[in-house]
């Protein structure tokens, strides 16, 4: 820290020979040169923060290639991934459209693509449309906007998918149109995807 340092001046006596006046002036500070190792040691912390940084990307990376998340072909297979999507999709425009005049074609479809719980949770999520269908002459059309399959392992894959519902009454021409996202779980059985379990989220 820098060193204070004070000088006298002596003046002449000018108060008859008596002892001089002794005056103390400003305070002057002497400052220590420069430190020019700063710089150069700020400079090899900064690097020894960068390797370290490094160090640390890396294995954050191995331990992501070792984990489970590794095991989703969502991630790298993209031509298993299209593949279930696309049947998926499929599956749910098939199942959730319903023509009053065609029951029977939405029946087969479900008992065709549709497994496990899915087929009791698929009855009760369309039981209202076939109750009121025959009435008033129903015919509801479901359309995939957009799927994303978040994940594919083996013979499993989850996937959300969005659509648009399309509902017309034939004996009057009211329409009206809906919006609905979907929370599937497919297995696969042979070359197919079948649904395995539904989750409707509302709007």
């Amino acid at each position: 820290m820098p060193v204070k340092e004070k000088s006298a001046t002596v003046q002449p006596a000018t108060n008859g020979g008596k002892v001089p006046v002794v005056k103390l002036t400003k305070d002057r500070q002497k400052t220590p040169p420069p430190r020019r190792w700063l710089l150069p040691a700020v400079l090899a912390v900064v690097a020894v923060l960068l390797g370290s940084a490094a160090a640390w990307f890396g294995v954050a990376a191995a331990e992501l290639r070792s984990s489970p998340a590794a095991a989703n072909s969502a991630l790298t297979d993209a031509t298993a991934t299209a593949e279930v999507k696309r049947q998926v999709t499929s599956a749910i425009n098939a199942v959730f459209s319903y023509d009053h005049a065609n029951i029977g074609k939405t029946e087969q479809a479900a008992k065709r693509l549709l497994t496990g719980s899915a087929r009791a949770e698929y009855e009760q999520l369309i039981g209202t449309v076939k109750q009121q269908a025959p009435q008033q002459k129903l015919v509801l059309t479901t359309t995939v906007v957009s799927a994303g399959v978040v994940m594919l392992q083996g013979d499993r894959a989850r996937l959300l998918v969005f659509a648009d519902q399309r509902n017309v009454r034939s004996d009057t021409g009211e329409a009206s149109y809906a919006g609905a996202q979907f929370a599937v779980d497919a297995v696969r059985a042979g070359d197919s995807w079948k649904i395995s379990h539904l989750t409707i989220f509302s709007g």
